[in-house]
């Protein structure tokens, strides 16, 4: 308590008194979210789980179109890459002089080269390496109008690419789940066309 020089004690005013009193026991307000968790926690409004119900349904369905669209182009991928290796072992056997032949199974194909009486996979050449399909894609090849078996691995089935420029008559359809489709074909003269599905043939 502060005194005076005379050392009598100096007293506030009452008034003076009652407003210091009055800031010192005033205190901070309690905090808003401190003061809603000791009460109780609000939960979701029926309007909010809709709209989260909702964004979930968009964002799956755009995931989907994307998977989709993933899929589609790695059958028409695939179905060009296969255009692109024909024709090129066609040019290459015409220039050669050699007889060449792609053979297929369930899960790829390769090249081979004829020697004497015997295929003998291409080794020595990078772009005529062997290739594998992707595990969703299904195929299908048909030789001649005659269904290939896939399966028959001790006498796979060939697509024939001759010196004399000739070809096996051929169809070879690439597909998924998704419903995307590709179909190859070429004819006795070495032509190819490839058309998906939904589309015009185009020639190569």
């Amino acid at each position: 308590m502060p005194t005076l020089a005379t050392g009598i004690c100096n007293r506030p005013s009452a008034p003076l008194a009652g407003l210091i009193r009055s800031v010192a026991c005033q205190r901070p307000p309690a905090c808003p979210r401190r003061q809603g968790k000791a009460r109780h926690c609000r939960g979701f409004t029926l309007l909010e789980l809709l709209v989260v119900i909702l964004i979930i349904g968009i964002i799956v369905r755009f995931a989907s179109l994307s998977i989709g669209q993933h899929s589609s182009r790695l059958v028409e991928e695939e179905a060009e890459r296969l255009y692109s290796l024909l024709r090129l072992a066609g040019e290459e056997s015409v220039l050669e002089g050699g007889e060449l032949a792609a053979e297929f199974q369930r899960d790829g194909y390769h090249f081979a080269r004829l020697n004497g009486a015997d295929w003998v996979p291409v080794e020595d050449d990078r772009l005529l390496r062997p290739r594998q399909f992707p595990p969703e894609m299904q195929v299908d090849l048909r030789l001649e109008g005659v269904e290939a078996d896939l399966s028959d691995t001790q006498n796979p089935p060939r697509i024939l690419l001759l010196s004399s420029g000739e070809m096996t008559p051929f169809e070879f359809r690439l597909s998924d789940d998704e419903g995307a489709e590709y179909t190859l074909q070429g004819d006795f003269t070495g032509r190819l066309t490839l058309a998906g599905s939904g589309e015009a043939d185009e020639d190569f």
